[in-house]
């Protein structure tokens, strides 16, 4: 019984052995072929042999590397000041605005060209020519000279044009350039009588008269000994062109350092633009009161402003601009606000 026993176990001790040995599983060998190695059960690329993957060498954990802001240097006053101005020039001229751009030439070319014949030739080679649109690109000092470089588009085309600014008193003028330099009638009215009367009419010089064609002999009449101020006025007032008109009133006014021209414009804004005007010629922008009230009505705070603008546009004293009544109205209060921008804006 006892033997019997031992039988018992051993043959649970081998069964336990076979049971376990069947449950195993034997793991077959892991062999790569060169230049690969074994990670874990699985062959990975060693090309540099170096026992580790290169697959893993390739994650790299790139370093954030913070670079020293460089701030660039602000422009100085003087940098700002001539930017400043050749913008008022290119917005100026972009909007048409040739009396404003004509304040913002050099003297010599400014003695050349009264205000009114310069708008008078200007705006017809600005049109001539089918500029679309006028703006600042850059301006740039080199050796104490400072250059203003102006994209100009002409009938789909751009081009651009350079002028040299120049220190005059304590303000800043630009040299002619562009067709400023050749701004003749004989450039602007080559085969139009009609505009060569009007030049004559603006300019008072009856040496146009000769190149008025059809209209010569009425031209010369108009330079007759004794022809009236009224007279004068009508013929002015017979031009064709609504700028024309404008501009051979307000010379007119001027000549004669009368207010009654200014009172035959169309509307509102040259008339009371022609006192602005005559109130520079006189040197004191309280005239625009006066004038304004000329003709015994003491006119509104709006006829007033556009005296005063024009005042400023000639005679660059932006101090007028505070005698512009703005009160509560916004519109007013915006047009003041322009006047003090209109040499700097």
């Amino acid at each position: 019984m006892k033997r019997l026993r031992h039988v018992l176990v051993l043959f649970s001790v081998i069964a336990l052995f076979f049971v376990l040995g069947c449950g195993r599983q034997v793991q077959p060998e892991v062999i790569c072929a060169a230049p690969n190695v074994v990670l874990g059960n699985t062959c990975c690329l060693d090309a540099n042999e170096n026992y580790i993957c290169d697959t893993k060498e390739q994650v790299e954990v790139k370093e954030v590397v913070k670079k020293p802001v460089v701030s660039e240097a602000a422009p100085s006053e003087e940098e700002s000041a001539l930017h400043q101005f050749a913008e008022s020039f290119a917005k100026a001229w972009n909007k048409k605005s040739y009396n404003a751009l004509h304040g913002l030439f050099e003297k010599n070319y400014r003695l050349r060209f009264p205000s009114q014949e310069f708008n008078f030739l200007a705006r017809k080679m600005d049109a001539m020519l089918g500029i679309t649109e006028v703006s600042l690109m850059s301006v740039e000092t080199v050796s104490g000279k400072s250059t203003a470089n102006f994209l100009v588009t002409t009938n789909g085309e751009n081009e651009v044009y350079s002028a040299t600014i120049r220190v005059e008193g304590t303000d800043y003028k630009m040299d002619s350039f562009y067709f400023f330099d050749n701004l003749t009638a004989d450039a602007v009215c080559a085969g139009n009588d009609s505009c060569f009367l009007s030049y004559a009419r603006i300019s008072d010089n009856r040496n146009y008269c000769d190149k008025a064609g059809e209209f010569r002999a009425d031209c010369i009449a108009e330079f007759g000994v004794g022809k009236t101020l009224t007279a004068r006025i009508d013929d002015c007032v017979s031009m064709v062109d609504f700028y024309a008109v404008s501009d051979c009133l307000t010379s007119l006014a001027l000549k004669e350092n009368v207010v009654e021209p200014c009172w035959h414009n169309e509307f509102d804004k040259q008339t009371f633009e022609c006192m602005g005007e005559l109130a520079a010629a006189r040197k004191n922008v309280e005239e625009c009161n006066t004038l304004v009230s000329s003709r015994g009505f003491p006119g509104s705070r709006l006829q007033k402003t556009y005296c005063i603008l024009a005042y400023v546009k000639v005679s660059a004293d932006t101090d007028a601009c505070a005698k512009i009544d703005r009160r509560d109205d916004v519109m007013l209060g915006s047009m003041q606000e322009g006047c003090y921008r209109l040499l700097f804006p």
